[in-house]
């Protein structure tokens, strides 16, 4: 199953921009504080979603991560990663869950 989480460039280039920062230069720069996140939503036909998170700490870099859920109850999740946007892969009773995460750049006239 496949779902593609569309973002916004300015966003991917927000996050991009976060995931190398420090909190510290975050906080200073933005106003984000620890344990602050920005979150995507993919929603798959058969009532499984996958978040897919970037995490901002105080003392480490931020990071990101994808968890896979139904009715709250986590199935799966990824290990941390340093990158938020392309492809996220997911494993649950067989079943093969693909997030694809890819900005959307505008059209200029």
């Amino acid at each position: 199953m496949v779902q593609t989480i569309k973002i916004t460039n300015a966003e991917r280039n927000l996050i991009n921009d976060l995931l190398n920062l420090t909190g510290d230069e975050i906080y200073q720069k933005y106003g984000y504080k620890r344990n602050e996140t920005i979150v995507h939503t993919a929603k798959f036909a058969n009532g499984i979603e996958a978040d897919i998170k970037l995490v901002i700490s105080e003392e480490e870099s931020p990071y990101t991560e994808g968890i896979l859920f139904h009715n709250g109850f986590e199935l799966a999740h990824t290990e941390p990663d340093c990158t938020y946007d392309g492809e996220w892969n997911f494993e649950h009773n067989g079943i093969e869950y693909i997030v694809l995460v890819e900005a959307e750049f505008s059209k200029v006239n």
